[in-house]
């Protein structure tokens, strides 16, 4: 339907438009590298098509060998920058230096030497590869978001294949010494795929990108930023409305807390805060839903358990945390200890706001009755 021309013009502006698109959305943090990598990978796409293009109107092959260069080495940027938007732990130069440099040794200068045929199908096969194995790093995260995900392996895979095929195809020809581009229907529909799909997966993957930043903030919004645990609005947040007798809600507070800020200092006292929250987390069940509801008062929801099971759990968390040793500025040492109460739901179900009043009242008990203790309050057997 479209002369070559008119189809390496499309792959043109569309990559000009998505290297500008990704620039301009980069934030100010590591998660946004991939953006830089994925730009460049597709400015150096829109490099190759107007050096392909100038080798196609007779310019020398010298020009041609430069677009050879440039093409592996753009879906290489590609393939880094999945990498990169999958772990942000990912070494970028390793993989540049393992797979640019002995391509960049050989398909380039076979192309000035006048074997652009077998540069060619080097230049498809490295390049179809390098995009079939950013599809198969997609698919690894494809718990995400499983259609998004889909889509974009999908779309990188018919684009590495449409690579593949193009190698192909001279390959089986045998068109070793061409002095030409090649111009065949698996030329023209590599082009159509390669600016469709391009288009299609780097749109796609600002989308996730966004949606990751969304959820990030509402992780934020729901953290308490000293301990990492859920804060109060986030402890409420996906909590069933009714609570029944085989679930428990423990409150735990720092006892004289206010006498260890004002001796050892707030930074002291944070570092206790990080301390018991750090013991909350590894000495409570891995299920348990836990929260710093504010200074010095922290929270935890246990499901499946028995009055003896949940006492013999807060316990087990308070022993912990009356073990640790913990350090001021000037090197002393010194032991905390910390409250408990515990309030189930009822047979016929109660709400959270209710259970959580019962707690704060068993857990006022156990202040008023000398500290670092566990107390239950008392079982509503009718609703």
């Amino acid at each position: 339907m479209f002369d070559m021309t008119s189809l390496l013009l499309g792959a043109a502006i569309s990559g000009i438009g998505l290297c500008l698109t990704m620039l301009a959305l980069v934030r100010g943090d590591e998660t946004s590298r991939y953006k830089i990598t994925w730009a460049i990978g597709a400015g150096l796409f829109v490099c190759h098509v107007f050096a392909y293009y100038a080798f196609a109107h007779g310019a020398s092959l010298l020009v041609g060998a430069l677009a050879c260069a440039v093409q592996s080495v753009a879906a290489l940027c590609l393939y880094v920058s999945v990498r990169q938007f999958v772990t942000q732990r990912f070494k970028p130069l390793a993989t540049f230096l393992w797979i640019a440099v002995p391509y960049l040794l050989t398909a380039p200068p076979l192309f000035a030497a006048g074997y652009d045929g077998i540069a060619l199908v080097i230049q498809n096969a490295a390049t179809g590869t390098l995009l079939l194995m950013g599809a198969a790093v997609y698919l690894g995260i494809r718990h995400e978001a499983p259609t998004v995900i889909g889509v974009i392996a999908v779309l990188y895979a018919l684009t590495g294949l449409s690579f593949l095929a193009c190698g192909l195809v001279i390959f089986l020809e045998g068109q070793w010494s061409i002095g030409y581009p090649p111009d065949n229907w698996a030329e023209r529909v590599n082009v159509v795929i390669s600016v469709l799909a391009i288009s299609g997966a780097g749109a796609l993957t600002l989308s996730l990108d966004q949606t990751r930043v969304a959820r990030k903030n509402q992780l934020s919004a729901m953290s308490d930023p000293l301990t990492g645990l859920l804060n109060r609005r986030g402890f409420a947040f996906g909590q069933s409305d009714v609570f029944f007798t085989d679930t428990a809600i423990v409150l735990f507070d720092l006892d004289h807390f206010k006498q260890i800020n004002d001796r050892h200092g707030h930074a002291v006292g944070d570092l206790v805060i990080r301390t018991f929250a750090d013991t909350l987390r590894l000495a409570g069940r891995p299920t348990d839903r836990k929260a710093r509801l504010g200074g010095e008062e922290f929270a935890m929801v246990m499901h499946g358990v028995s009055p003896p099971e949940a006492r013999g759990l807060a316990e087990h968390v308070s022993a912990v945390f009356a073990r640790s040793d913990i350090s001021n500025e000037q090197g002393e040492t010194f032991r905390c200890t910390v409250s408990a109460g515990i309030a189930f739901g009822d047979v016929g179900g109660a709400e959270m706001e209710e259970i959580m009043a019962r707690a704060d009242q068993a857990l006022y008990a156990a202040k008023r009755d000398g500290r670092n203790r566990v107390v239950i309050g008392k079982l509503r057997i009718a609703s």
